[in-house]
C-alpha cells in the first residue's frame, strides 16, 4: 500500500536525519495518543495540564483520538466525558468507533478458525485469556477473582481486572458456538516460565501479529492490523491525510501508527525500539509529555 510505502521512508529519514523540520510539515490536525504509560497517569487518571492541552487543540479545529490496545468499553470517563472526544482506535485497530454514536467505523477482525487455533495452543497452560469482541471483553467465568492466585497475575495489574466482561464457562466453546471474530487476543500478563514456549507456538501460526505494551504481556491481532493501519482508515473515513496527523506513544504497540502519522513523538520513557522511530521525544509520562507535544507541535508554541 502506498501510505505504507510512504511511512517506510519517513521513518528512514528519520533514522537518517532524525527530527524533520515543522517548516516541512502539514499543520497537525488530528492528534493519535496512547493512553497507559503515554497519556494516563495511573490508569485512569488524566492530569490537569494533559486535558488543558487536549481543550485547547479541540478548539483550534484538532481531532483528538484515543489510541489504545483496551477495548472500547474499557477507556476510561476521564476521557469518555471530554465533549471532544468522538473517535477511538482500540484493540490496537481491530476497532475504530464513533464514541458519540456507540457506532463501529471499521474493524480489522481475527477470523475464527485462527482465534482457535490460538486458543487450543493457550488451552495447554494455566493463562489468564481476553477476547475483545464487539467493544467488551469476554473471559472464563470466575477467572477474574482468582487471576493473582491462579494465574500469578501481579497486584499492580489488578485494575485491568475492572473491565465489563462477557463470561464463558470455556472460551474454545464460546469461540466455537458464537463464531466470534475477536478485534484483539489479549493476555496482560505471562509467567516468564512458560512465556517463550507459548510465544515459539504462536509464532508457528499464520494469519496474527503479536505486540507487547509492557515486558509482561502478549497481545494478539490479525496479520497486518495494527494501530497504524486503523489510523490510515480512520483519516480515510474522515477525509483526512496522515500526513497531518501526530502520533504519541511509548511501547511496542504504538510502533503501526508512529509509522504511519506525520509527526512521531514519543514520551522519554518510551522503549528504545519506539524512540528509534520518533521525530521528537518529549518528557516522560509522568512529566505530562504529551501535553509538550500537543502544545509544540499542534499548537506550534515552540
Amino acid at each position: 500500500m502506498e501510505w505504507q510505502k510512504a511511512a517506510a521512508a519517513r521513518a528512514a529519514a528519520r533514522k537518517g536525519m532524525g527530527f524533520l523540520k515543522m517548516t516541512e510539515r502539514k499543520p497537525v490536525r488530528l492528534v493519535a495518543f496512547d493512553l497507559d504509560g503515554t497519556t494516563l497517569h495511573g490508569h485512569a487518571q488524566l492530569s490537569a495540564r494533559n486535558r488543558q492541552a487536549m481543550e485547547r487543540a479541540s478548539a483550534a479545529g484538532v481531532l483528538l483520538v484515543p489510541a489504545t490496545g483496551r477495548v472500547k468499553n474499557f477507556i476510561p470517563p476521564c476521557l469518555t466525558e471530554l465533549p471532544f472526544i468522538r473517535y477511538a482506535i482500540t484493540s490496537n485497530g481491530g476497532a475504530v468507533w464513533d464514541l458519540r454514536e456507540d457506532r463501529l467505523l471499521c474493524s480489522d477482525l481475527i477470523p475464527t478458525e485462527t482465534a482457535m487455533q490460538v486458543q487450543r495452543i493457550f488451552d495447554d497452560y494455566p493463562l489468564y485469556v481476553e477476547y475483545y469482541v464487539n467493544g467488551s471483553g469476554v473471559t472464563r467465568r470466575g477467572d477474574p477473582e482468582k487471576a493473582g492466585t491462579l494465574y500469578g497475575l501481579p497486584e499492580k495489574l489488578f485494575y485491568f481486572l475492572t473491565k465489563r466482561y462477557v463470561f464463558a464457562d470455556s472460551l474454545s466453546g464460546y469461540l466455537r458456538e458464537t463464531g466470534a471474530e475477536p478485534e484483539k487476543i489479549n493476555m496482560m500478563f505471562i509467567p516468564e516460565k512458560v512465556r517463550e514456549a507459548v510465544l515459539l507456538r504462536l509464532r508457528a501460526l499464520d494469519g496474527i501479529e503479536i505486540t507487547y505494551s509492557n515486558v509482561d504481556n502478549i497481545e494478539i491481532n490479525r496479520r497486518g492490523c495494527n494501530k497504524g493501519t486503523a489510523l490510515v482508515s480512520l483519516c480515510a473515513a474522515l477525509g483526512l491525510d496522515p500526513a497531518e496527523t501526530m502520533a504519541v506513544g511509548d511501547n511496542g504497540n504504538d510502533l503501526g501508527m508512529l509509522r504511519a502519522a506525520g509527526l512521531a513523538a514519543v514520551v522519554g520513557n518510551g522503549i528504545p525500539a519506539v524512540k528509534a522511530l520518533a521525530d521528537v521525544v518529549v518528557a516522560p509520562c509522568a512529566e505530562d509529555g504529551f501535553a509538550e507535544a500537543v502544545e509544540r507541535f499542534a499548537l506550534a508554541e515552540g
